[in-house]
């Protein structure tokens, strides 16, 4: 809302009238013609403590003006010009005068003529005609003298307070503020200095019925009211002494003082920053000494690892040991950082809280963070040294740091922000005297960070940044890196090495390791192998993969392939491959059921799968011996988490454990399988102990069956179990489990059943394994002795060969 009392100057409405009032004119229209002004009676309050510090640092904020402000505790007071006084006597000395308005424009051209306006005519007598017009129509009773004797207040007053309000050109048009009690000719005054266009405020925590004797239909200005009235002891107004100098209009706009030149600071890039971190900074290409200098910097993020062998780790932290030794012999200070950094003692902080409390603004204008910015940087509480453009990007610095938090917490309330910047200057300060020995800017002070971090440390690692200092943040898990992904994606700030791999960061290193270094012959034969053995030959070194994950592709065959396919290494098989870290096995699951006519042919075909290279037979189920007791069985369940999946830390360390002489790739490998195969849902019964059972049968596994899985090269022979099952005796769930988990590793399985009887069925889901009948059933053969080769194929064998040689033909 908005009200028009002169056709130049605007009553504007606030919603926040102690910010708004601070607000340049021209930012509060795009009107150039017209003056937008506040008046605003404030009466009351809801909080009197916030009521005070409000209207104590409002009045702190606009002592900054000079002379473009006025304040008045209880009164204006009345000036003493014995000369000026003379020449109003003699002026109205033979003038009569009554309580007309008809006479205002008579009298204020006889007070132009007698010169009594101490600025220009035009700038005051129309504003002066309003408020005198005013006063003849509230006045109606008022004899000669009491006009007169309005009319001379008015003058005095307009000559020694108003001319100092006129004489500055500012983006900030005059401020008037009064407190307490006040009469009418006082009220009259403040009328006419918001028509001159003077931002006024009346503060009465009160009563308004005084401003009320004069313009009670809030004519000039605006009301805001509140539900406490009561006098206070003493005014929250102090007298504070205005600047002696002039004041620098530019300087009220600016968060941050700073005086002279400043240092530049600038990212630089590097291709190796473990090499390039250590050139000084003289020696850097962008440098520039004083008086400005220019500060090339790095602020690089090491993330991850170039290889997980056992020399790429001693290399690497071998690389960090001897970075750190010989950084800690520079010409300027180093310092090596660990999470989690001391968050400052409550006594360093509450020193710093006094000081910022006791510190003078001299920001005008701005928000509520811009004001903190500059009571911190008025305060004396960031360092301070004897070079003048680090002590100025010390200042800018931090104002930017600021910045980036709020940006980074947008919903911060001005307590957080100042517990951050109390926080940030307490590590500032600690770190600062160690990282500075000298201010010539002819080496950069340093910082390595290593560990994991959090928001506010990297805040702290930027500032410094800022200033002049290298700044290297290492960590070998990459997925710890995120958090500055969050904060600085753009790259602003910092720039970003990451290597391929990602492991868990070990203490920092005490002392350099042995490393074994390779020969160029040895190079060159790594570099070969490369080239050969990439996979897309087809071509594969022994154990290639044993660190690889893999997956079962287990085949849907006819009787005749799996006779066939039975012998063949897996990259021959269909469906082989090689994608990313995974090996895809193509293996083979079958229940043979029934014999053939001829038991001999039945006989040859066992002992051909039986007697394959790598193949473990067994002859009598169920085959599975439990060396676990039930005790054993629910004491196993702390090892396996919530989620289904193994605490690999706590099986490690407990007793069920025998597998820690395996190699290690193993280990994991058979760890990872059980994790599937709880997870896989294969078996009919589901019982609540069977991901117990799944564990504690792995772990407990026969040494036979163990050594199928040790001696498996994934892309070469396929191990393989056999199982002939002649009796009525069926599979335990201990024995599905194995099976189940063998056909997950990639192993091939055969299961033969003369009997046709049910057996791998009871404990296993349907369409896990193909099924091959043959036309002839038998009740008691017993296994074929394996020892015992046949003498002579017969018709049904030669047919068998040749169809196996045209596959292979096919093949390859």
């Amino acid at each position: 809302m908005e009200i028009n009392r002169n056709e130049l100057i605007i009553l504007k409405k606030s919603n926040d009238i102690y910010n708004d009032i601070l607000v340049p004119l021209k930012e509060r229209s795009q009107d150039k013609d017209k003056k937008y002004i506040y008046f605003y009676r404030i009466v009351g309050f809801n909080n009197q403590t916030d009521f005070i510090n409000k209207t104590a640092l409002l009045n702190q904020k606009l002592v900054n003006l000079g002379n473009l402000y006025l304040y008045f505790i209880e009164k204006i007071p009345i000036p003493f010009n014995e000369q000026l006084t003379d020449k109003i006597n003699k002026t109205f000395a033979s003038l009569e005068v009554s309580a007309n308005s008809s006479q205002v424009e008579n009298l204020c051209n006889i007070i132009e003529m007698a010169n009594l306006f101490p600025v220009p005519a035009v700038e005051i007598k129309n504003s002066f005609k309003i408020v005198l017009d005013k006063y003849l129509k509230e006045e109606k009773t008022a004899n000669a003298g009491m006009i007169k004797n309005f009319v001379s207040k008015l003058i005095l007053w307009i000559h020694e307070y108003i001319p100092s309000l006129m004489q500055t050109k500012s983006p900030w048009n005059p401020k008037i503020l009064y407190y307490g009690d006040i009469k009418k000719h006082p009220v009259y005054f403040l009328i006419l200095l918001s028509q001159i266009g003077c931002d006024v405020l009346y503060i009465n925590p009160y009563s308004d019925q005084g401003y009320r004797k004069v313009d009670n239909n809030n004519r000039f200005s605006m009301l805001k009211e509140e539900k406490i009235k009561i006098k206070l002891s003493s005014p929250p107004i102090k007298v504070i002494s205005k600047p002696i100098q002039p004041v620098n209009m530019e300087q009220l706009s600016q968060v941050v003082l700073t005086t002279g030149c400043f240092a530049v600071v600038k990212l630089k890039s590097s291709n190796d920053i473990i090499k390039d971190i250590r050139v000084p900074l003289i020696k850097r290409s962008g440098y520039l000494g004083h008086p400005a200098p220019i500060v090339p910097v790095y602020f690089y993020r090491y993330i991850g690892i170039k290889g997980k062998d056992a020399l790429a780790v001693d290399e690497y932290y071998n690389n960090l040991y001897l970075l750190d030794k010989a950084l800690r012999n520079r010409q300027n200070g180093f310092i090596r950082l660990t999470n989690p950094l001391a968050i400052p003692g409550n006594n360093e902080i509450s020193i710093y809280r006094s000081k910022l409390q006791h510190a003078k603004t001299t920001l005008f204008y701005g928000s509520a963070k811009d004001f903190l910015i500059n009571k911190i940087t008025n305060a004396d509480i960031l360092p301070n040294t004897i070079s003048q453009p680090l002590n100025n990007t010390i200042k800018t610095a931090f104002m930017d740091v600021m910045n980036l938090f709020a940006r980074l917490e947008p919903d911060s309330s001005i307590s957080k922000l100042e517990n951050f910047a109390l926080k940030m200057i307490g590590w500032i300060n600690n770190y600062f005297k160690c990282l500075y020995k000298s201010f010539d800017f002819r080496d950069s002070p340093q910082i390595l960070y290593y560990g994991d971090i959090k928001t506010h440390e990297i805040c702290l690692l930027i500032y410094f940044s800022k200033i002049g200092c290298d700044i290297l943040y290492i960590n070998s898990d990459i997925q710890k890196d995120d958090i500055f992904k969050q904060i600085d994606a753009k790259q602003e700030h910092t720039k970003l090495i990451q290597n391929e791999l990602s492991t868990e960061l070990e203490q920092f290193p005490k002392q350099e390791r042995k490393v074994r270094k390779a020969t160029v012959a040895y190079n060159a034969s790594q570099e070969i192998q490369q080239v050969i053995y990439n996979g897309d030959a087809g071509l594969f070194k022994p154990w290639q993969f044993e660190n690889s994950l893999t997956k079962p592709v287990t085949l849907r065959t006819t009787y005749d392939e799996l006779q066939i396919l039975w012998s063949e290494e897996a990259r021959i098989r269909p469906e082989f491959k090689v994608v990313d870290n995974t090996v895809y096995v193509p293996n083979l699951f079958a229940k043979i059921k029934g014999t053939h006519e001829e038991l001999a042919q039945y006989r040859h075909d066992y002992i051909k799968l039986a007697t394959t290279k790598n193949t473990h037979v067994i002859t009598d189920v169920p085959f599975t011996k439990i060396s676990y007791s039930k005790r054993d069985l629910y004491a196993s369940a702390f090892l396996i988490n919530d989620s289904g999946l193994i605490d690999r830390e706590k099986l490690f360390n407990s007793n069920f454990y025998k597998y820690g002489y395996l190699r290690t790739s193993l280990q994991e490998s058979i760890i990872n399988k059980i994790e599937e195969l709880i997870k896989a849902n294969v078996f009919i019964n589901n019982s609540k102990e069977l991901h117990l059972k799944i564990l504690m049968t792995i772990l407990t596994m026969d040494e036979s069956i163990l050594n199928l899985i040790e001696i498996f090269d994934y892309p070469g022979d396929i191990p393989k179990l056999v199982i002939y099952d002649g009796t009525k005796d069926v599979f335990s769930a201990e024995d599905a489990i194995i099976i189940a988990f063998l056909n997950l590793v990639g192993i091939d399985i055969a299961i033969f059943t003369p009997t046709n009887y049910n057996n791998i069925e009871l404990n296993l889901k349907e369409g896990l394994l193909d099924v091959h009948q043959l036309p002839a059933v038998h009740l008691d053969l017993k296994a074929p002795d394996i020892t015992i080769k046949p003498v002579e194929e017969n018709k049904l064998s030669s047919f068998l060969n040749n169809f196996s040689q045209k596959i292979r033909r096919k093949l390859n």
